[in-house]
Parts: structure tokens; C-alpha cells; sequence
């Protein structure tokens, strides 16, 4: 019987991770099963180790321009640092009124930062200073604690889910003045939120399994183009920086593709293999050459954050504390990055396209920083 842990799952979006505020089983892994036949295993480069406080790490992003690393920690705090010095900064701290800190993601120009609390407010900062400029807050006897929020590439909406399922739309052009736009909902609640590099189209995750793609062009007006079906919670959900295709991964360790590049066109999605996205279940990648959905090796966890660190490749995070790396060309051949040490529950995940560095929130209160490219020359067997 595998040892079962609980833990608080979290979610990406874009570059920052939050926490859903809901417990999922972790399943410890199991040395007595064969592990995924192609699986090839690395041990982690890790380049720095922070330590953020005592409490877990929340949140991890580094700003577009790769300039700043930001974390948060569940008892409110909150880290801007320098990613190149590679100096602990300081740390501040939400309000009281607002409780811990469940997240962050900065605005494209880097000048804005958005922090999610457990209250359901969400707080615009300054960067790096961390004065605030306006704090959102959800309509009266809707609140709940914020899990996720990202910022379109055009800077001007700003996307923020919370546990009730609700989704609050602002123009955010002004963060000094931001202005609401809509608030929808769906039933069950939302994990994740991420938008498409066009602005017009946000990837909605949720509990209940399912991706729902809602067309944004008029941020007043959403509405639902369609719905991607998985047969997990759906924990975390980004796009490849080509706006392709449309990642989302699962509370059982699975991470799922479809191919999205044709919805502007047709309002139907497809999986890799063009067939219509919406009624194929999650499957085993053995059973096609074409990534469907991937699982990599049991026991690892569920899926914690995940980023795109090229148009066809993706990292995910897990509870386990372990760091999956996909080719979407050849999913037959990942890799599982383990670090050199006792894994630690990993939180969150964010990345750094100039550095091509990994920066991963812990449990633990650290926040450790992974070489991004694997070097299969530290290739080692895959633990039993």
C-alpha cells in the first residue's frame, strides 16, 4: 500500500503559481513498481537554494524581462529579489485583514504585480518597491481565496478565479484605477486561469475535470467557446508561447495537450491528433505515437505548476517533488528531473527564458533554482 499525504494543491498560471486552497492524496512513490518503460532520469542541476520563511512557499514568477524573482508565502509574505544577483531580498507582507498569500504574477512590462489572498483580494504592486496601488476585491458574499490570476499579453485585463468558481475580469490599463468587467462563474471551482498570446481567448481549469476556452475579445461579454473533457481535477493550465496548443495538468500526475491553433477559426479544438478534443478521455501514451495525455511514473504526485519553455516543450512540477520535462514530438521519451537530495513537495513552478532556468516554491519555505536543459550525461536509474 503506498504511503498517502495531504497536501494544499497549487496552480499555475503563465509564470506564477497559487494555492487552490483544496487538499488532493499525494501518493509517495512506490519502489516496488516498474517505473514508465522510456523514462529517462536526471538528476537536477540546482544553481541557488533561497530560503523564503518558515512557512510553505506559495508562489514562485519571474517578471517577463527575466529582471525579477518573486515568491509568496502562506503566512502573507512577499519577495521581489533581483534573479541575477542572486541576493535574498527583502520581504514584506499583505495586510492582515486580507490573510496569507496565495500567489503572484507580474504584468508583461514588469511593473505591476498581482498578489492573490486567502481573504479572495487581489493586491496590484508596485515593482520592486511594493507600494500598493489598488486592492480588488470580489463582489459581497462571493469572496473566497484567490487560486489564480494572470495577466493578458497586452497588459490591459487582468483574469482572477477563486474557490467559489468565479472569475473576475478587470481593465487593469491603469492599475491605479482598474475597473471591473465581468464577473463569471462557473459551478464547480476554478484552479487555473491562462490566456492565449492574441489576448482574446482564457483557458478556464477547474475541480470538476474540465478546461473551458472562453472568448474574451470583449472582456465585458465572455463567452464559452468550448469545453475540454479530462477524467481528473484539472490543477494547473498554460499555452505554448505560439498560442498553439493548450497544456492543462492533473491531480493525478497526468499532463494533457490539445491542439488549439484552429479555434479562432472553427470554435472546436483538437487534440494532436485532430480528432475533436472535447470527447476524448485522458490515455495512456503508450497507446499512440501522438501525445494525448502523459503520466510519468506513478507516484509522483499531482501536477503543481506547469511552463512552457519553448513551443514544444513543457515542464511540470509535482507534489512528489519532482520536475517532468515533455518533447510534445516525441512524449515516449521524457524525462524526470529528480533532485540530488530528498524531494521536497513542490509548490510551484515558474521559468526564465534568458537564464533557461527553473524557479520551483517548496514546501519546505525554499525556493530552488534548476538549470531548465537537462543534461542527460547525469542520466541515473530511475529510483524503485
Amino acid at each position: 500500500m503506498p504511503v498517502i499525504a495531504a497536501l494544499a494543491a497549487m496552480t499555475l498560471v503563465g509564470s506564477a503559481a497559487f494555492t487552490a486552497g483544496w487538499m488532493l492524496q499525494i501518493f509517495q512513490p512506490e519502489r516496488d513498481h516498474d517505473p514508465y518503460p522510456a523514462l529517462i532520469t536526471v538528476e537536477a542541476e540546482i544553481q541557488r537554494t533561497y530560503h523564503m520563511g518558515t512557512g510553505p512557499v506559495s508562489g514562485t514568477a519571474y517578471s517577463p524581462d527575466g529582471r525579477w524573482l518573486a515568491a509568496t508565502t502562506s503566512d502573507g509574505g512577499v519577495v521581489v529579489q533581483q534573479a541575477a544577483a542572486g541576493q535574498q531580498g527583502n520581504k514584506r507582507y499583505t495586510p492582515q485583514r486580507t490573510g496569507g498569500a496565495t500567489g503572484l504574477t507580474f504584468n508583461p512590462e514588469a511593473t505591476t504585480l498581482a498578489v492573490g489572498t486567502s481573504s479572495g483580494d487581489v493586491l496590484l504592486w508596485s515593482v520592486p518597491h511594493g507600494r500598493q496601488l489598488a486592492a480588488l476585491g470580489a463582489p459581497a458574499g462571493r469572496a473566497s481565496a484567490i487560486t489564480g490570476a494572470a495577466f493578458s499579453p497586452d497588459g490591459r485585463i487582468l483574469a482572477a478565479a477563486n474557490l467559489r468558481g468565479l472569475v473576475q475580469l478587470w481593465d487593469v490599463s491603469d492599475p491605479r484605477h482598474p475597473t471591473a468587467l465581468a464577473t463569471p462563474a462557473r459551478l464547480d471551482s476554478v484552479t487555473d486561469v491562462a490566456f492565449d498570446r492574441r489576448s482574446a481567448t482564457l483557458a478556464v481549469g477547474s475541480i470538476d475535470g474540465t478546461v473551458q476556452l472562453w472568448d474574451v475579445s470583449d472582456p465585458r461579454h465572455p463567452e464559452v467557446l468550448t469545453t475540454l473533457e479530462s477524467d481528473q481535477p484539472v490543477t494547473s493550465v498554460g499555452y505554448s508561447p505560439d498560442g498553439a496548443i493548450l497544456a492543462a495538468g492533473g491531480s493525478d500526475g497526468t499532463t494533457q495537450f490539445w491542439n488549439v491553433h484552429n479555434l479562432p477559426d472553427s470554435g472546436t479544438a483538437k487534440n494532436v491528433q485532430g480528432r475533436p478534443a472535447s470527447i476524448l478521455p485522458a490515455a495512456n501514451p503508450q497507446a499512440s505515437a501522438a501525445p494525448r495525455s502523459a503520466r510519468i511514473p506513478r507516484g509522483v504526485g499531482s501536477i503543481t505548476g506547469l511552463v512552457f519553455t519553448s513551443n514544444r516543450r513543457i515542464a511540470a512540477s509535482t507534489a512528489g517533488g519532482y520536475v517532468q520535462v515533455w518533447d510534445i514530438n516525441n512524449s515516449k521519451r521524457p524525462k524526470l528531473l529528480l533532485p540530488p537530495t530528498r524531494p521536497q513537495a513542490f509548490t510551484s513552478l515558474s521559468y526564465d527564458t534568458a537564464s533557461s532556468t527553473l524557479a520551483i516554491g517548496a514546501a519546505n519555505g525554499t525556493v530552488q533554482v534548476w538549470a531548465a536543459d537537462a543534461d542527460d550525461d547525469r542520466t541515473r536509474p530511475a529510483r524503485r
